[in-house]
């Protein structure tokens, strides 16, 4: 370490030893200090560097798989627009089923009944 030469006088050379000891520890722990927080400062950056690499490889991965899916809803998409003409009539007659098919048990039902009344009036 650094060895501080100064004139010492005699009564306080005991004194100045233990500060210049107490100056040297702290010189010698910042720089352990100082090595530490380059060692830090570089993994952090080895480590933003894999980070960001493996994000912009996530995206672009991402990017990739969301076009091509867009590309098979379009087709799709397309596929179902092309049979619109018979796919709007039954998506209706599906909606009005359930009607139609009350109307048909009620008029089967009131001609049922017009049958079993109107045959003793007619013979």
């Amino acid at each position: 370490m650094e060895q501080r030469h100064n004139w010492i006088c005699d009564a306080h050379e005991e004194t100045f030893r233990a500060i210049n000891k107490k100056l040297d520890d702290i010189i010698d722990r910042q720089i352990v200090y100082t090595e530490t927080s380059v060692r830090i400062e570089l993994k952090q950056q080895q480590l933003e560097k894999i980070v960001t690499n493996g994000l912009t490889r996530s995206v672009a991965d991402m990017t990739k798989k969301l076009e091509g899916f867009c590309e098979e809803v379009k087709g799709r998409l397309s596929n179902l627009e092309d049979f619109q003409w018979f796919r709007l009539p039954v998506t209706k007659m599906r909606d009005k089923l359930f009607w139609y098919a009350l109307k048909v048990a009620l008029a089967g039902g009131g001609l049922y009944l017009i049958f079993y009344y109107a045959k003793g009036v007619f013979p």
